[in-house]
């Protein structure tokens, strides 16, 4: 069995438990698809993690009292199932938490937010030890076979657009041999802790002043990363994870990428409700460089930051010999394109 947003994995597990066939656990699907019970699993494993709680609407006055006392801020606040970053915010006191969760309805925010999650945030390191210009965390691409984890690439990260969305994504990371074999690590420690005996993985892990810290599991394949796999080493991702739904035994090497393969996720200014015009697409499909570019809000299309990832206005997949040559690619960008909006 083959799922590719996490929403479906809980309903795959249980066609794939029922039929005989390899997919996640019905129990480790679970543990993919719940915030706090990914978070609780990888603490019991002895593996760090964020502390949290979970909040929901009419908690009592001595509940909320136990969480303040409790919960250290900054942190952030999130559905306890979700994906690409939606609802996703930063908080900074007991009260503003209080207003979001006690606030909150489904005409708002959906019907995920019934129930949140209140992460500590986990501290930053160094700006440039990503490379500059580049953020603090990184994602492990990677699949398992009879228990097996095998990893293909650690992608780095462009700096998210407030509060938590996305902005890029590119392969491979500016990090040495020496600084991905930790994150790597932590990666496949996770897996095991949740129980991942088959599938494809994508994994966000924060670089904190204490190591490596993975901040979710993600029981699927991560979006853009086949395309950008492809580009950079020839693999094929998604041929990979049809492979694995047939009960194929996969041995599969990693290749050194050559080059470097970004995907651009750009988000509207923050002052933005309702996008009136998108300008200098044309002139950016003929940018060096440049493969693909794909609007995704055109004009008369609301934005909202609560669609987190999937809010971004137009995406640009393309390819550049090194990390400087991504930043000058990053920057064209930006002259290029003009997002209009009220």
């Amino acid at each position: 069995m083959l799922a590719l947003a996490g929403d479906l994995l809980e309903r795959t597990a249980e066609l794939a438990d029922s039929l005989g066939l390899p997919f996640h656990s019905k129990e480790t699907a679970r543990l993919l698809t719940d915030k706090f019970a990914q978070r609780s699993a990888l603490r019991a494993a002895g593996l760090p993690a964020p502390r949290s709680w979970v909040l929901r609407r009419g908690l009592s006055e001595d509940e909320w009292m136990r969480v303040s006392d409790d919960a250290p801020f900054p942190g952030v606040l999130k559905p306890r199932q979700g994906e690409g970053s939606r609802n996703t915010i930063g908080v900074h006191s007991i009260s503003q938490v209080r207003l979001i969760v006690e606030g909150a309805g489904e005409e708002q925010h959906g019907p995920e937010a019934r129930e949140w999650v209140l992460e500590e945030y986990m501290a930053d390191v160094d700006a440039e030890l990503c490379g500059e210009g580049f953020a603090n965390y990184v994602s492990v691409e990677s699949f398992v076979a009879d228990g097996r984890v095998t990893t293909l690439a650690v992608t780095g990260r462009t700096p998210p657009a407030r509060p938590f969305r996305e902005t890029g994504f590119f392969i491979p990371a500016q990090l040495s041999q020496a600084q991905c074999g930790p994150i790597i690590e932590a990666a496949i420690a996770a897996a095991r802790a949740l129980g991942i005996t088959v599938g494809c993985l994508h994994t966000e892990v924060k670089l904190t002043p204490l190591g490596p810290v993975v901040i979710e599991v993600n029981g699927r394949i991560g979006g853009g990363v086949p395309e950008m796999l492809d580009l950079t080493t020839g693999i094929d991702f998604l041929g990979i994870a049809l492979r694995l739904a047939l009960g194929e035994r996969l041995e599969i090497a990693p290749l050194a990428p050559h080059g470097l393969a970004y995907l651009l996720y750009v988000q509207a200014p923050d002052d933005i409700h309702l996008v009136t015009a998108v300008t200098g697409l044309d002139d950016l499909r003929v940018m060096p460089g440049v493969h693909e570019v794909v609007l995704n809000r055109g004009p008369g299309h609301p934005v909202d930051w609560r669609d987190g990832n999937h809010g971004h206005v137009y995406s640009v997949l393309g390819t550049a010999e090194d990390h400087d040559g991504l930043r000058a690619a990053i920057d064209r960008v930006a002259q290029l394109v003009r997002i209009d909006g009220v």
